[in-house]
């Protein structure tokens, strides 16, 4: 019996209940998109001034104004806005914005009795955004509720908490709490994939967020956005994590070149932290990044994150490469990841038994390609895989992802219905793995 005829027979079974998941996705999709073409679009007052509005092509944003014989004070509110007030003499901004993510999914596994079924709200997010003096100074407090928005060893609420100083155009600097300037798709916000979620060679090998401070500059001399640099250093062992009696820091570069201009709507909004062409690109827009970085003395599996050692530590080397393009509506992404520990494992006696702890050493790569259709609507694809560099920890084994996803964007990425699948192969020789459809709807306020 070939492997084709073998995953046939096991996913026999199950036949009705994809058909009944992707069938209940499409007529939701169907309808919601069929109500937004016959819905006239409510008429609203928008904003006098676009420049500082994160969504300026958002039809839901409210203006309003209070006036007093002494002042003028200015808020505003809508929908990807959230509620934004300005000083009455215009030099202090103050945002506060809300998100969520509602998700079902479902898994099929080689054993039936190890499948799952999921409905669970995998992001829920509060963040505060300041801008003081003119946005010479930039304030940022994000915090996450959900249950996979903490880690499983500490219940920490906090994700960011961090200052900028914006005020050369070459030179600014950031310091506090935040993502480490190195992959792509991990700097990307979650809530802007063109998928449910991201690859999982991301999630392998990203270095997601840690406390530490970073010269960065996007727009290096000037030149409309080609150059970007950013260059940091943090703790090393995560977010707010204080306990490391071994000295140990994490050191990062990251430099990108956009040859035809950077992926900009506006002098203030970087759509390259976009992975969709809402803009619909005329010309084609081109983006080429490498990153590099070095965590000295890590006491976690991932690097600044995963599970924490009783007693080893290693040195790990982390370098990436990407390339965004954009133009139509048709995007394209390609990132490659590396990471290697500086020996493969470290060993101690521990109540009178030899115990060894594990690094972990890879590589991987994905691709992804989308395209947005003037309805709304976008089809994307996305392959992946990752696989173990010599003697490492046992448990990193080849791994690959293939999967699609169908979108609908009710306003871009403030308000979208997503569904995908992908299938998940976990050894190199053999063809089982997990079947996963996830369906998922986004706001964010």
């Amino acid at each position: 019996m070939t492997i084709i005829t073998k995953m046939r027979a096991m996913l026999n079974p199950f036949r009705n209940q994809f058909r009944a998941i992707f069938l209940l996705s499409f007529l939701s999709f169907l309808s919601l998109s069929i109500d937004a073409e016959e819905k006239p679009e409510a008429k609203v007052e928008t904003s006098s001034n676009p420049a500082n509005s994160p969504n300026s092509s958002s039809p839901q944003t409210l203006t309003a104004q209070t006036t007093t014989p002494e002042n003028k004070s200015n808020w505003e509110t809508g929908l990807g806005k959230g509620i934004r007030a300005t000083s009455s003499d215009g030099k202090h901004n103050i945002q506060l914005r809300f998100r969520s993510q509602v998700q079902g999914n479902q898994s099929f596994q080689l054993d039936p009795s190890q499948d799952t079924t999921n409905f669970l709200v995998r992001r829920t997010r509060l963040q505060l955004k300041a801008g003081l003096f003119n946005d010479t100074w930039l304030v940022n407090l994000q915090m996450g509720f959900a249950e996979r928005d903490m880690e499983s060893q500490r219940r920490n609420t906090l994700r960011d908490a961090n200052i900028v100083y914006n005020q050369y155009r070459d030179v600014k600097i950031a310091f506090g709490q935040m993502k480490v300037p190195f992959s792509r798709q991990r700097w990307n916000s979650s809530s802007a994939l063109q998928t449910v979620d991201r690859s999982s060679v991301t999630a392998e090998f990203n270095l997601d967020r840690d406390v530490g401070t970073y010269l960065f500059s996007e727009d290096l001399f000037g030149s409309k956005r080609m150059f970007a640099y950013y260059l940091g250093v943090f703790g090393g062992q995560g977010r707010n994590r204080v306990e490391r009696q071994t000295p140990g820091v994490l050191t990062v570069a990251r430099f990108i070149f956009s040859p035809f201009g950077g992926m900009s709507k506006s002098g203030s909004d970087n759509d390259w932290l976009s992975e969709s062409d809402f803009a619909r690109y005329k010309e084609p827009k081109l983006s080429l990044g490498v990153s590099g970085a070095y965590n000295k003395n890590s006491d976690r599996s991932l690097s600044t994150h995963g599970v924490e050692y009783s007693f080893a530590k290693f040195n790990y080397s982390h370098a990436a490469g990407d390339i965004y393009f954009k133009w139509m509506g048709f995007s394209f992404q390609y990132e490659w990841l590396w990471r290697r520990a500086n020996t493969a494992y470290v060993e101690k006696t521990v109540n009178t038994s030899l115990s060894r702890e594990y690094s972990r050493s890879g590589q991987g790569h994905f691709v992804q390609l989308g395209y947005l259709f003037t309805n709304q609507y976008e089809l994307s694809f996305r392959f992946g895989e990752f696989r173990p560099l010599g003697e490492t920890d046992p448990s990193l084994k080849y791994s690959r992802e293939v999967g699609g996803a169908l979108s609908y964007y009710f306003a871009e990425h403030n308000l979208k219905w997503q569904t995908d699948y992908f299938y998940y192969t976990g050894t190199p020789t053999a063809a089982e793995g997990d079947h996963v459809v996830r369906t998922q709807i986004q706001v964010f306020y």
